[in-house]
């Protein structure tokens, strides 16, 4: 076993390796892999796309001369069972490695717990648990998913420094710099569907898809549309790949006039509107395991005043608008804050960081 601040280089190295993913490797996790002989890496490997080869596999076709005898680092468990790909337990006994180190645990039910097990009754040694904590916070979305069968939900806002995302005629271009809008487009390269309520499609009409980020292939768009207002010629069709949640109030005439290829979610409302709770449960079902809310503010504000979102990203802008009928970033309704015993609600701010002139706050509930 190498020494534990060599360990935790090869591990720093794999964990770098697995964010290679970010665009493609979802709804499955980020991994990375790294071969160690010798004190040192002769072999790289990461999960860069879905159906294709995991990080280990990877790692063993990179290895330069033998991987016998070698250590493996792995920031998760290794697969242990046939999906789109053969297990990695498998390929990794065949490869004659010697040892491996598991950073996070598989929280899948399928693989969860069972290759170190594996692996040990093969010969290797295997230590699990390492830099546990940094490796999980690889795949959040992964995570969550896999233990509880719905979709993680980050919201994104571009507002302005007074909390505003238009002015009172709607203007909103461009609130955010260049700069900031790339990192919005990393955003959605890194999450399988974007949301949006019908108020911004038929106010901005929005493609709502991934540009200047190379991706696999593109995100889902859904749309909050509880009476099918939704025009024929809204730019989402564009994508193919679009998701429309409506209720019951819609009309059968409306659906039958959207493309053949839209998905339409017909789900219970609340107060009107679609369910987020129902939406969350039967996107879920569909294999959806990360959204990315991007609007408006009201239903922005209800995954929020639901205490349904997970992670917040807030780009803000040196800019003030003013005004006293401006919309708001969040909104939901008085009679929830009055209903609260404490002010507001509250949030963990996890980063800080830049994007040209815009400030990056990432937040967690």
């Amino acid at each position: 076993m190498e020494n534990k601040n060599k360990e935790a280089a090869f591990m720093a190295r794999a964990i770098e390796l697995a964010r290679k993913g970010l665009s493609g490797a979802h709804p499955n996790p980020m991994v990375g892999a790294v071969l160690v002989r010798n004190g040192r890496i002769v072999g790289e490997g990461a999960h860069l796309r879905f159906g294709g080869p995991h990080a280990e596999v990877n790692a063993l076709k990179a290895c330069r001369g033998t991987a016998r005898g070698a250590t493996l680092y792995v920031t998760l468990e290794p697969c242990s069972t046939w999906g789109k790909t053969p297990p990695c337990t498998a390929a990794i006994i065949k490869a004659g490695i010697k040892e491996v180190v598991i950073g996070a645990p598989d929280p899948g039910p399928s693989n969860g717990g069972k290759a170190a097990a594996l692996l040990r009754r093969a010969g290797l040694k295997v230590k699990t648990g390492f830099m546990k904590k940094e490796c999980a916070a690889l795949n959040p979305a992964f995570n969550k998913f896999m233990r509880t069968g719905l979709p993680y939900v980050t919201l994104k806002i571009a507002q302005s420094l007074d909390g505003k995302i238009a002015d009172a005629q709607g203007r909103s271009r461009w609130i955010s710099s260049p700069r900031a809008r790339l990192e919005g487009h990393k955003l959605r390269a890194g999450a399988d569907a974007v949301l949006a309520g019908i108020g911004t499609i038929l106010a901005d009409d929005p493609r709502l898809n991934v540009r200047g980020v190379k991706v696999k292939r593109q995100p889902w768009v859904i749309t909050l549309d509880s009476t099918l207002q939704v025009p024929r010629r809204a730019r989402i069709f564009e994508s193919g790949r679009v998701i429309v949640a409506t209720t019951r109030r819609a009309s059968v005439t409306a659906m039958k006039k959207l493309p053949k290829e839209v998905k339409i979610l017909v789900l219970p409302s609340e107060k009107g509107r679609v369910s987020l709770k129902e939406l969350l449960k039967a996107l879920g079902g569909l294999g959806i395991s990360h959204i990315l809310v991007e609007g408006g503010g009201r239903v922005v504000g209800s995954f929020i005043s639901a205490g349904l979102a997970d992670r917040f990203i807030c780009f803000v802008s040196p800019l003030i608008i003013g005004g006293t009928e401006s919309k708001n970033s969040m909104v939901w309704p008085d009679a929830l804050n009055a209903a609260r015993k404490e002010l507001g609600i509250k949030a963990r701010i996890v980063s800080i960081g830049r994007a040209g002139p815009d400030l990056i706050l990432e937040l967690k509930f």
